[in-house]
């Protein structure tokens, strides 16, 4: 029987990277989403809001009736909104806290007692490097990933006598549909040309002046759930053209 893995936010980008490798690689792979995905492939889809905890116990139950208990759960759903401190709405901090950082202990909590009775599993967080360092206006998800990593080296002590991980991936800038988005907005906005616009705006901070792929970030969570990595947990990396060095 193949193995199991769920990866949240799989729909598109970054978690649909992750979701085919592991796809690729055997697993039975499941991607919990409140937006359907972008294009047709064999990743099955489960609708679901993982700030909400019945949403969440619903999701893994039809994961564990179609494949048995998760072997792998990678927390990727992100949002992003920005505001000055003083006019950041309590609404959208209370979604980003909710999707970014209970989100990821709800999925995690869910998971856990089987992953402790199978004494073994892998989650892997897609957390930011903004789970290190801080910009303006991101006041929710910078506060957001921070606890992320804080509540993955609580995971990470606890889980460890049962043979489970938790690890942290911190990317960057990454080369998804949204982010080219961004950069033609920017573009427009600024009558800059692509190549301007990604190096005096985007990758400004990092010293690789280039995009990380989202095959990239895909590659160092299946490796985080291998046997090579069985003695790495509680800890964070970076993928972010050296933006955060020494953080």
């Amino acid at each position: 029987m193949s193995k199991t893995a769920i990866v949240t936010g799989a729909a598109s980008g970054i978690g649909l990277a992750i979701a085919k490798k592991f796809k690729q690689e055997g697993y039975a792979t499941f991607c919990w989403d409140i937006q359907s995905p972008e294009a047709e492939h064999e990743i099955e889809f489960v609708h679901c809001d993982v700030s909400k905890e019945s949403a969440v116990v619903e999701a893994y139950n039809v994961v564990k009736q179609k494949s048995g208990p998760a072997d792998v759960l990678v927390n990727n759903c992100g949002l992003q909104f920005m505001a000055p401190l003083e006019e950041f709405p309590i609404e959208k901090w209370n979604q980003l806290i909710g999707v970014l950082l209970t989100g990821t202990f709800l999925c995690s909590k869910t998971v856990f007692s089987d992953m402790k009775s199978q004494k073994s599993g892998r989650i892997v967080n897609i957390s930011s490097i903004h789970g290190k360092v801080a910009s303006p206006f991101k006041a929710a998800y910078v506060s957001a990933k921070h606890g992320v990593h804080g509540l993955s080296k609580v995971m990470a002590v606890e889980g460890a006598e049962h043979g489970i991980t938790v690890n942290n991936i911190c990317p960057g800038f990454v080369d998804t549909p949204l982010m080219r988005n961004q950069v033609k907005k920017q573009m427009e906005l600024n009558s800059m040309s692509e190549e301007e616009v990604l190096e005096k705006i985007f990758l400004k901070a990092q010293d690789i002046k280039k995009l990380t792929s989202p095959e990239q970030i895909a590659d160092l969570t299946y490796f985080l759930t291998t046997d090579s990595a069985s003695t790495i947990t509680g800890e964070s990396y970076s993928v972010s053209g050296g933006w955060g060095m020494g953080h």
